[in-house]
């Protein structure tokens, strides 16, 4: 075999062979993240106000910039078998633009509040299989 033969062959082959791993590694990764539910938290509401998703989905709570009046997203009821309650609930803010994120492994339903107006802000998000 020539030089420029033999040189074309291991060329083809080194690329054979990364196009190989980089299949490997897409499918290792799995399926693309759908980008996380929002949840505008307004004055006296958060919208919308009952979110379903599929286990392994997020939730994103973000502070309105209408706001006059704190907030805060807090957990009040989960299902039975969830564990660290306290890691689904978030300190008191004023500040537009503030964001909270939670990814749901338990499937179940929540029940949300916010502390300081629990009687006008409640929500609810379904997590499925």
């Amino acid at each position: 075999m020539s030089r420029a033969r033999a040189f074309v062959s291991i060329t083809v082959a080194i690329g054979l062979a990364a196009v190989a791993l980089l299949g490997v590694a897409a499918a290792s990764a799995g399926a693309p993240q759908k980008p996380p539910v929002k949840v505008t938290v307004n004055d006296f509401y958060f919208a919308p106000t009952s979110v379903t998703i599929r286990k392994g989905g997020s939730v994103k709570w973000v502070w309105s910039s209408y706001n006059t009046y704190p907030h805060d997203v807090h957990l009040k009821k989960g299902p039975a078998n969830l564990k660290r309650k306290g890691s689904y609930s978030t300190k008191t803010s004023a500040v537009a633009g503030a964001h909270f994120q939670k990814t749901f492994e338990t499937t179940g339903t929540y029940k949300y509040i916010c502390t300081i107006h629990p009687d006008e802000m409640r929500m609810t998000i379904t997590v499925k299989r």
